[in-house]
């Protein structure tokens, strides 16, 4: 255990830089984020997440009680990622949690482009797409990711104005989504409509300014579902290039719901479609056999 590298400085290069991160535009500058706790430490490498460091608070490293710890460090090791012990009082200055578990990571931040982004759908070019259009909650952000890969998403499109994904909040709001879903950001919804019909993607923008109910549209595949800002909601320029609006049936006096909330009634639904759609094309080959 002694050979394992001990930081016990704030003036230390690793720590200065782990502090930093804090900010978005320092976590753009370097393309780097903060992962914390020991779940998303071991989602993260699971997923095989370009991890730059591995940091373990000092009283985790010499507990006696450490061997989902120890299990993580050995993975760590085989897989050559760099890992230090920090003093406790440190350890927790790097982090964003009140009770911190004592163990967090700085991965590298991964970007695709539109090639690698469509080529990464599973459903041979069938699949749905999640746009977040200028969505401004963390936790709703992380929640959103969350939801669309429950339901079989084949990635996320991010437009400019979206709260940051590799913000402390959103990581852990996304439970793991953040390290294996495909994202692409788009700058506005000209680019970003364009982008889809050119995949032979339907834009469907969720408003309850129409006339048709999410269940009266078919959902099972090859649809973006655009979901807008908490306050303001879709934005015009999505509204007009759409191509179908949706709503959700509410009750009196009840007007809208909560972002996340209302992209996962319309996202399980394109899910149930699915599911049902499959189980009749099981029953024709069924029978024609």
């Amino acid at each position: 255990r002694t050979s394992m590298k001990h930081i016990a400085s704030s003036e230390n290069t690793m720590i200065k830089k782990a502090m930093k991160l804090k900010q978005r535009k320092m976590r753009e500058k370097e393309g780097l984020y903060f992962i914390e706790g020991l779940s998303l430490c071991r989602e993260a490498l699971a997923a095989a997440v370009n991890i730059d460091t591995l940091m373990i608070r000092e009283s985790e490293y010499y507990s006696e009680k450490n061997g989902e710890y120890e299990d993580l460090l050995e993975q760590s090791s085989k897989a050559g990622i760099e890992t230090v012990v920090v003093k406790d009082g440190l350890f927790n200055k790097l982090t964003n949690t009140e009770t911190p578990q004592g163990i967090a990571a700085v991965a590298k931040c991964r970007y695709w482009d539109a090639g690698s982004f469509f080529a990464a759908d599973k459903s041979g070019g069938q699949g749905n797409i999640l746009v977040l259009d200028r969505i401004q909650d963390p936790g709703n952000a992380g929640t959103l990711l969350r939801t669309a890969e429950a339901v079989g998403c084949q990635g996320v499109l991010v437009v400019k104005g979206t709260v940051d994904l590799y913000s402390p909040k959103v990581v852990r709001a996304a439970a793991g989504s953040l390290f294996r879903l495909p994202l692409l950001f788009t700058a506005d919804a000209q680019e970003t409509v364009r982008l889809l019909h050119s995949r032979g993607k339907r834009v469907v923008a969720a408003t309850p300014y129409c006339e048709n109910f999410h269940f009266q549209t078919r959902l099972d595949r090859n649809v973006a579902f655009v979901i807008g800002n908490e306050a303001g909601g879709v934005s015009a320029d999505f509204l007009e290039m759409s191509d179908c609006q949706v709503k959700i049936p509410m009750c009196e006096p009840v007007e809208s719901l909560n972002a996340a909330v209302a992209a996962g009634v319309i996202m399980y639904e394109s899910l149930r479609q699915k599911i049902e759609r499959e189980a009749e094309e099981n029953k024709r080959l069924c029978k024609q056999s």
